[in-house]
């Protein structure tokens, strides 16, 4: 299913949150497009120790494995900085994220890993087509539990 890139008359923080839940929708339905609309095609994607450098990079290391994954991404807790008519923002959030190996999320009793913690992102306005992108996303997570493997697809 393709979602829509924008949405109309949003206003300034909330075109800014949006970006965040562009990016997170993204990988729970493992729409390729909407992630692209969310992050520079020179964005950092930090998580699990783990640095991904690029547009390309993100998309073929990281979202190609977990949007084929069962998983919902819950923000929640956002702080948005920024000064109106600048083209540059920071957010944080609270995060909760359910995985499930593929077709098992609806599964009794599947193997789960959830995580929660922290995203720390850095964004800019894109003058191109107007919509905000997180250039830097960092995933502090502060707990987990469940199967790690199950990130992994094992």
């Amino acid at each position: 299913m393709a979602f829509p890139t924008t949405l109309p008359g949003l206003n300034t923080r909330d075109s800014i949150i949006d970006a965040v839940y562009r990016g997170t929708l993204a990988f729970d339905t493992g729409d390729a497009a909407l992630l692209e609309s969310a992050m520079t095609d020179d964005a950092v994607l930090e998580t699990g120790g783990t640095t991904f450098e690029g547009m390309e990079t993100i998309r073929t290391k990281l979202f190609g494995r977990i949007a084929k994954l069962d998983t919902t991404h819950f923000v929640t807790n956002m702080r948005v900085d920024f000064k109106e008519g600048e083209a540059a923002a920071s957010v944080t959030a609270g995060f909760l994220a359910q995985h499930y190996r593929e077709g098992q999320g609806v599964v009794p009793d599947a193997t789960r890993y959830l995580v929660g913690g922290v995203y720390l992102i850095d964004l800019v306005k894109d003058g191109k087509n107007e919509l905000w992108k997180a250039k830097h996303w960092r995933v502090k997570p502060t707990w987990s539990e469940g199967d790690r493997g199950v990130m992994s697809g094992h």
